[in-house]
Parts: C-alpha cells; structure tokens; sequence
C-alpha cells in the first residue's frame, strides 16, 4: 500500500539533505495516518480498522527513523500514544479476522458441528464488545490534539540539535544504513524461524520483515522504482508469516474458548493442517526469493549519485 500524498507536494529528495527529507517524509506519514483515522472512525469496519492499524505502524516506525532529528522525550511519548491506538485495533483486528476465518470454515464443513457454531456465537459477542470499546476509546486519545502535537514535533525537525548524526549528510546514506539496519535483524532471525516448530521466532519474524517492510515504504521516495520489487518479496513473507501467526492466536482462541471435547480437537487438527501449509510456502518463499540480492542492489542505487531530474519529468 502507498503512502497517500495529494495534499503534499512532492519536491525531488535526490539529492537532498536529511533533515529537508525528514521533515517531507514525516509530513506523508502524518496526513496517511490522520485520513485512515476518519476513515476507521466512521464504520470501523475491517478493512478501515486494517488500514489504520497500518498507519499507525508506519508512523510509529518513522519516529524511530527520524528520532536522531526530534526532541527524544516528546517522541517517546508520543509514539506510546500511537501504540495504544495500535494495541486497540488489533484486538478488534484479532477477533475480526477469527471471525470470518472460521464463518469460512463453517461453510466449507456444511455447518461445521457444535463446537464451531459455540465458537461463532462466542466470537460474535466479542466482536461486538471490542467494536464498543474501541468507539468509546477512540474519542479519548484526542485526535485533534494528538493531531497538533504531531505537527509541532513532525513539521520542524531541528538540525542543529546533538544526536550524534549530520543532519547535513545526504539523504540517500541515511537511507541506505537504516535499511541495512532491518535487513540485519531480517537476516539474524531467519535461521531459527525456518524450524516448523518454533512459533516464537516466526513470530519475532513476521515483526521484522514488517518493519523492514514499513522502513522501504516510507524511503520508497529515494528509489527510481519506489522499491516496488523488494517490497512484493517483503510482502509475500510478511502475509505467509503473518498467516501462521493468525493460525497461532486462532488456536489459542479455540483451546481457550471451546469445550474439550472431540469438536475441539477437531478444530484444532484443521489449524494444524493449514499451519503445515503455510510453513511448506514460507520453505518454498525461501528457496524462490531471497531477499538479499534485491536489498543489495537498493543500497548499491542508494550510493549511486544523482543529480535533480529536468523540472518536466520530476515525479
């Protein structure tokens, strides 16, 4: 998904200093996450829910890019803030998305049996209270003043504060180590993720891969492609991993919310089932694209100089 930019103008960041694309990049991660914010707040219906939950990843992710540029204690808290909102959604995402995988599965099975209709009621009434909760809390976190603290912070990076950064380097250097950064981290916990049985670390993956993915997202300016080949690769892991972790908390909801009994365990052999599936695709994911050439051949363009496009054929 691309970061909304229709209000913001959109000058050339090859070359361009780091705090000038700083405070240009903040500025499209700001307005993506206030506009899918009106968008959630009118239906909070899947998808809405999904796209803000997104945001505020990508937001909180850019805080921590750019924090050598900002006031250290005003980020902190006001990444806290944004993760609160990102912890709300995601129990309202957990149950939805419980909910219209096992409404599939119930279909598939013709009625599925007692315990999974025990679970869909269950389910329904908790949809229902988490959609509750979440529209009283959201008035809470005050967007309108979370809205001007936000601007304030993110409209003037300060180039002259200490961080023990140049804030005068070129932009594209900046890009290149911090993406390097995440790669590490990608590169690091791969091994361990790839034994079927180790959930944790497949867990510690998935949240890797996607701050990768949100870290390129939000440099995608600085690319001539956007990134766009890489971020399809980081896409296909971050669904496959993020499908097995779904499988994981769906199984917990089962053991935690159904009776023990033979529909129970029914229920849980069909998730093991799928799990297997997902792994032998996240195997064959591994095998078909390694994500190193790509990052390679990004850092490679990143130290690549270039000189501003002729005004006509800017982007």
């Amino acid at each position: 998904m691309s970061i909304p930019a229709d209000h913001i103008p959109s000058p050339q960041l090859r070359p361009a200093r780091l705090w000038f694309a700083a405070s240009h990049l903040l500025a499209m991660l700001q307005q993506e996450f206030f506009v899918r914010w009106r968008g959630a707040v009118r239906g909070l219906d899947l998808d809405a829910v999904h796209d803000l939950r997104v945001a505020s990843r990508r937001l909180r992710e850019g805080l921590a890019l750019f924090a050598p540029l900002l006031p250290g204690k005003k980020v902190a808290r006001l990444s806290r803030r944004v993760k609160r909102l990102t912890t709300l959604l995601g129990e309202l995402r957990n149950v939805d998305e419980a909910l219209a995988f096992f409404s599939g599965l119930n279909r598939e099975q013709g009625g599925g049996g007692p315990a999974l209709a025990g679970l869909l009621r269950t389910l329904s009434k908790e949809r229902d209270a988490a959609q509750t909760e979440l529209a009283q809390a959201l008035p809470r976190l005050r967007a309108g003043n979370l809205k001007k603290e936000l601007a304030r912070l993110l409209g003037h990076p300060n180039p002259f504060r200490p961080s023990g950064i140049d804030p005068f380097m070129d932009v594209a250097l900046f890009a290149e180590a911090a993406l390097a950064e995440r790669v590490t981290l990608v590169e690091e916990l791969f091994p361990a993720a790839l034994r079927e049985e180790d959930a944790v670390a497949q867990h510690r993956l998935r949240i890797a891969f996607k701050k990768l993915r949100y870290r390129l997202e939000i440099l995608a300016p600085l690319l001539e492609d956007e990134g766009d080949q890489l971020r399809q690769v980081l896409k296909r892991y971050q669904d496959l991993l993020g499908s097995l972790h779904d499988l994981d908390v769906f199984a917990e909801m089962v053991e935690q919310r159904v009776a023990q009994g033979a529909g129970r365990e029914e229920l849980l052999q069909v998730l093991a089932g799928q799990r297997a599936v997902l792994f032998g695709s996240l195997m064959q994911a591994h095998r078909e694209q390694p994500i190193e050439p790509l990052t390679r051949a990004i850092s490679a363009e990143l130290r690549l100089p270039r000189t501003p496009a002729p005004v006509g054929r800017q982007r």
